[in-house]
């Protein structure tokens, strides 16, 4: 304990010793890691300021496909002098040859506004690009830093695995596919899937994710390491063909805390230094072999699973002309989706309709089970006993590679006479009287023999103004659908300008979760959908993602349009007071229903000033 006090007040000394001689000229620096690279190849840019500063502003980087920034703070305390490094990073990807000039950037220095230096990028069709370039900028070292891509060892520390349940099966039986990501170094949680494979050849099911379940890692030994195992089920799939059939390859996004060496006894103190790198990895393509069924001479379904079959009907007795139901429900595990419909033989004097099917289906990594129900509605059409044949259903068995034919039972059904029934409508002989005809229901109506109603012959509907109306319409109603439908297309088909025009009514659709906490007296779910809902708006707006969004993305993207100063003010004041009252609701006091006003207020003056 004694030791402990010691280096802790050392600290202390040394940091304010070192805060007298930290207020030397700032500097504000660009930098970049190669000043010659390729059409496509993603090169990084560093903004370092050796002090503390607000409201960045980035230059325009025209020619360039940008991501970022992301924002970097280290402190260092050598010989007791106290510094600090703050760093903005960008990833920029060229679209086209040429040589490009990079503006210089901005920030609030103590109440100073400092620009950075230009930089100068040549970009060329093809080659590997330059080097690192020490006349673009100072380097800075350790802090919070991104870096370009990945170490040369990451993928023996970081990488993702598509696994099967199996990778030899029938055609039609499930597979679950699980994704795996293997790591020994630590990322930020929810990463990125970039690209998905189309699973050409399957039928899939997509299984509910349980965020709880992702949380627990479990630990895997491989190739003699052992790594961190974070699972994600993917998909239930059923193999539509048989062969050899790939799946692609699926990529993900990560982004990565890797420790750097440094000389910084404060950061050394508190668990060291590193820097957030963003890499990508990606999947091999994973090969499933598909069997084909054997052959059979019974009448199969297409069903491959394990199955029950049951059936029934819900009156025995009925008078004719009466209808009746027979349901027949499959129950069990297996492809129950891609059943067709089951071949029954019913009575020939039965009216039969096509079966109502109801599906009842649980998936999850186990696999797709359930029940898929057949309703068929029956009419008998003439008294006496009949039989319903037993119902047969053939299916695959996997698990003992054999096929199985369940059957019910036969079912016995009795039809009285029903009101305007007789028990034989059979006609024979060439003349037949009107006594020797019996009507069944409505089925058969005699020839009317009475006097028809005649009409006017100047009473003409060809050429009227209704004929002509009866033409015309239809072809205006249909050119208009057509223009407002091409009209709706090119208005939605920019997906980021629809998340922009629809930024306002999405915060205001979560301004009412947060404001059904105000009748409950929940101040911290209050304050806390307040800030999701800003957060939200911002994101949508700015085209900002939620992991890149920090309060100065903000303020750059509000001044880059132009925002008043008081706006900003107000902004980063209800931001300041959402946090505040997230982390310690107990001390927060005040009206939250003039919260909510002046978080309203806010959105509604931000639309204003920036459209």
């Amino acid at each position: 304990m004694r030791s402990l006090k010691v280096i802790i007040i050392c600290v202390v000394f040394l940091f304010g010793c070192g805060l007298a001689s930290s207020l030397h000229a700032q500097t504000f620096t660009a930098r970049t890691e190669s000043n010659s690279v390729a059409v496509g190849q993603e090169f990084q840019i560093d903004y370092i300021l050796n002090a503390n500063g607000s409201n960045f502003s980035p230059p325009s980087f025209n020619g360039f496909e940008v991501s970022g920034p992301s924002q970097g703070t280290s402190v260092n305390i050598v010989n007791g002098n106290f510094s600090q490094t703050l760093t903005f990073t960008y990833y920029l990807v060229p679209k086209a040859e040429g040589t490009y000039t990079i503006g210089p950037a901005s920030i609030n220095c103590g109440g100073k506004i400092v620009s950075s230096n230009s930089l100068t990028i040549k970009v060329s069709n093809s080659g590997q690009g330059g080097v690192p370039s020490s006349a673009q900028g100072a380097t800075t070292s350790g802090g919070n830093n991104a870096a370009q891509g990945a170490p040369a060892n990451l993928g023996k520390s970081l990488f993702i695995r598509l696994v099967p349940s199996k990778t030899k099966a029938y055609v039609g039986e499930e597979i679950t596919t699980t994704l795996k990501i293997y790591c020994k170094v630590n990322f930020e949680s929810n990463p990125q899937i970039m690209d998905a494979p189309d699973y050409a050849g399957f039928y899939t099911e997509d299984i509910p994710q349980n965020p709880k379940s992702q949380e627990a890692g479990t630990k895997e030994v491989v190739d003699g390491s052992t790594y961190m195992v974070f699972p994600f089920p993917q998909k239930i799939i059923f193999p539509q063909r048989a062969g050899k059939i790939k799946i692609g390859s699926f990529s993900m996004q990560f982004i990565v805390d890797q420790p750097v060496k440094t000389n910084n006894i404060f950061a050394q103190f508190f668990g060291g230094s590193y820097k957030r790198i963003p890499c990508k990895v990606k999947t091999d393509p994973t090969e499933i072999e598909v069997m084909p069924l054997p052959k059979t001479g019974k009448s199969i379904s297409g069903a491959v699973g394990d199955f029950t079959l049951k059936a029934t009907i819900d009156k025995n007795k009925v008078k004719a002309n009466d209808a009746i139901n027979l349901t027949v429900t499959i129950s069990g595990n297996g492809n129950l989706k891609l059943i067709d419909t089951l071949p029954i033989q019913f009575p020939p004097d039965f009216d039969r309709y096509d079966p109502k099917i109801t599906d009842h289906f649980a998936i999850n990594a186990s696999g797709v089970s359930g029940t898929r129900t057949y309703n068929y509605l029956l009419v008998p059409r003439h008294p006496g006993s009949y039989k319903i044949a037993p119902v047969q259903f053939t299916y695959f068995n996997p698990k003992n590679k054999q096929y199985s034919t369940l059957s019910t039972k036969e079912m016995d059904l009795d039809v009285a006479k029903g009101d305007n029934t007789s028990s034989s409508v059979t006609v024979s002989g060439p003349v037949v009287n009107k006594e020797e005809v019996k009507v069944i229901g409505s089925d058969i109506r005699y020839i009317h023999t009475g006097h028809e109603a005649y009409y006017s012959t100047d009473d003409f509907f060809l050429y009227s103004l209704p004929f002509f109306a009866g033409i015309f319409i239809p072809i205006f109603v249909f050119i208009g659908f057509v223009v407002g439908r091409r009209r709706y297309i090119d208005m939605n088909k920019d997906a980021l300008a629809v998340k922009k025009r629809k930024a306002t009514s999405m915060a205001k659709k979560r301004l009412k979760i947060a404001q059904q906490s105000i009748a409950k007296g929940n101040k911290e779910v209050f304050y806390a959908e307040l800030l999701s809902a800003l957060n939200g708006y911002f994101s949508d707006k700015f085209s900002i993602p939620l992991a890149d969004l920090s309060r100065d993305s903000i303020t750059a993207s509000l001044t880059q349009r132009n925002a008043k100063p008081e706006t900003l003010q107000m902004v980063n004041k209800t931001l300041d007071d959402c946090e505040f009252a997230r982390y310690a609701p107990a001390v927060v006091t005040g009206n939250l229903d003039e919260v909510y006003s002046a978080a309203v207020k806010l959105i509604t003056t931000l639309e204003d000033e920036i459209a």
